[in-house]
């Protein structure tokens, strides 16, 4: 009796733990002391309930809902977290919850355990193992879904699939004769959960396809500027040929006039002719993309500049070390579209400066890619209208726009993908002296750099 009370004890506790694992890897919330020290109370909270829980149906159900709505309000209410992120994070522990119920009481019907409990514990406590190794191992993964296009869809679908778990154990614990209930029941809830994840895929694939079109239209516009590219360094080349041929034959031509001592006159000829043979803002118009070896950083780098030479904006693009690769642990796609969303800024900002000016020199943008130690920086400003003192924290907010009629969804985006690599990806905005700056880097995962 004494040996089951310790061992109920212990698989309580771990239990909870089990579940604040997966919550916290999810979530991200367990960050600062705060969050720290208000997750520990949460637990010891979830720990008391579930010891001196009245009934055996409330330790099992009533104690995972509490604790999923006390991690809810902190994280949603107080820390403001996103609430499909914060509502997936516990749906998923919840269902684990009630898998290991549903596999404990299959257990019980194939084995007969009689008084003794002892093996029964020891399987939950295998399996909270095993949760938390898969959880350490796929929680970005995870995040990343909770967060992307089709995030409501998996949210629904995780609210289905434990509504329909928590009924079928309800009854199974709930009847005198649980196995007939349990034969019954666990059939259904695997049809239900397997008919449940179908839905989704289903429905990400039907997306993915409507998608398809409008990404095949963006990537024939990308391989019109990488062809512009490349013609651009073919010509040039061609042009530098032809240049030195005739540089050389200028320059004997001119030897006469150098030797009568008539120096003026040569400068102002070579001076002359050079200007002829060259475009400057051509000449700098992808200045520095050549050191840009990842293929998606350099299609999107060729893409803006080229709509910043074509708009007439002043611009200024950097890249002064080769760039082979970005730290695996953020997607590349992710990362294209921050860097997407921040050109697409500066150039709107700085054509809406230009109509209220009327002058092109008013604007202009400077640009650069740099990494140093495995980490990735891009850092872009954009002059913008004396006076405008806006707050970061509001251009990022959704639906926020300095534009009319626009939907401000930019930056927003950007902070939803940010969210995502919280400990890999830092972000800042800042307005000074006239120039709006936006500064992106990418810290490397250690254990992914020691693993390659």
């Amino acid at each position: 009796m004494i040996i089951n009370f310790f061992l109920i004890l212990l698989l309580t506790f771990f239990s909870i733990i089990t579940d604040l694992f997966i919550f916290c890897n999810i979530s991200g919330v367990y960050k600062g002391i705060t969050n720290k020290i208000v997750i520990w109370i949460i637990g010891f909270i979830t720990i008391l309930l579930a010891i001196f829980s009245p009934t055996r149906l409330f330790m099992n159900f009533g104690v995972t809902i509490l604790e999923i709505v006390m991690l809810s309000l902190y994280s949603v209410y107080i820390k403001k977290k996103n609430i499909k992120l914060i509502s997936g994070s516990c749906l998923i522990f919840g269902i684990t919850d009630l898998s290991i119920l549903t596999l404990e009481a299959f257990f019980k019907t194939l084995i007969p355990i009689g008084k003794s409990n002892i093996i029964n514990y020891i399987f939950d406590l295998i399996i909270n193992i095993i949760i938390i190794f898969i959880t350490k191992k796929y929680n970005i993964k995870i995040k990343n879904r909770l967060l992307d296009k089709n995030s409501s869809i998996l949210v629904g679908v995780l609210v289905y699939i434990y509504i329909t778990g928590y009924v079928v154990n309800y009854l199974v614990f709930s009847e005198n004769e649980p196995s007939k209930v349990l034969q019954f029941s666990l059939g259904l809830l695997l049809f239900q959960a397997i008919f449940a994840i179908l839905l989704y895929v289903g429905a990400v694939r039907i997306q993915k396809e409507v998608l398809t079109e409008q990404q095949q239209k963006r990537m024939e516009a990308e391989n019109q500027q990488l062809k512009e590219y490349s013609n651009y360094l073919d010509k040039n080349e061609d042009e530098l040929r032809h240049f030195k041929h005739d540089y050389e034959n200028l320059l004997n031509s001119l030897k006469i006039s150098a030797e009568k001592g008539d120096s003026k006159s040569v400068v102002k000829q070579l001076a002359k002719y050079t200007n002829s043979q060259f475009d400057e803002k051509a000449l700098r118009k992808y200045k520095g993309v050549n050191h840009i070896h990842v293929e998606e950083l350099k299609s999107i780098a060729i893409t803006k500049l080229a709509k910043l030479y074509n708009e007439k904006i002043p611009y200024s693009f950097g890249c002064e070390v080769e760039i082979y690769d970005i730290p695996k642990i953020v997607n590349i796609f992710d990362l294209v579209r921050i860097i997407g969303v921040a050109f697409d800024n500066t150039i709107e900002e700085s054509q809406n400066l230009i109509k209220r000016t009327g002058d092109n020199n008013s604007a202009k943008v400077d640009a650069m890619y740099y990494q140093e130690d495995g980490n990735f920086e891009f850092k872009i400003r954009n002059r913008i209208s004396k006076g405008t003192t806006l707050s970061p924290n509001v251009l990022s907010q959704e639906g926020y726009s300095t534009k009319q009629h626009h939907t401000g969804i930019g930056l927003a985006n950007v902070k939803r993908i940010e969210s995502k690599y919280e400990e890999f990806m830092l972000i800042n905005y800042e307005i000074k002296n006239g120039w709006f700056t936006f500064e992106l880097e990418i810290i490397p995962d250690n254990e992914s750099m020691e693993e390659d």
